[in-house]
């Protein structure tokens, strides 16, 4: 996989997905929020994007299938460019803030956008979709 060596595959992608391309599934994931995921992990421990493979309920918090009803119609999901993180140790306001506070680290990895955690309590939204804005990752509303 893409440098991420504290993940697996089927943290980012569908069980259908993972079964029917097995470690091929990443070509369907953009690589910068592969590396994006492992520096949240590493500055952060231990976070869940899904977690199906090992008997938990979150099945669609990275790669999600087009036919979905879950998110929006052309969430950055569906494209490979979004994760939902769930942290065990640190609350969503407490990462939420480190980011801002070291916007330039996380852009450079290629974070470009950023839920407001006002709307999503339980998880933090990172994607790195093309936004045009060279140093500033946006907050948007779901």
């Amino acid at each position: 996989m893409i440098y991420a060596p504290n993940f697996i595959i089927q943290e980012f992608v569908p069980k259908s997905i993972y079964e029917a391309l097995g470690e091929g599934s990443t070509k369907l994931m953009d690589e910068r929020i592969i590396i994006l995921s492992q520096l949240f992990r590493t500055r952060y421990g231990k976070i869940t994007i899904n977690s199906w493979h090992n008997g938990g309920q979150y099945k669609e918090s990275g790669l999600r299938l087009p036919e979905t009803t879950t998110g929006a119609k052309y969430s950055q999901h569906k494209y490979g460019r979004a994760v939902d993180l769930k942290f065990e140790d640190h609350t969503i306001q407490e990462v939420y803030s480190d980011v801002i506070k070291n916007t330039k680290l996380f852009h450079e990895k290629g974070l470009r956008v950023l839920e407001d955690i006002a709307f999503t309590k339980t998880w933090l939204h990172i994607d790195c979709r093309f936004t045009g804005r060279d140093n500033e990752i946006i907050i948007v509303q779901p």
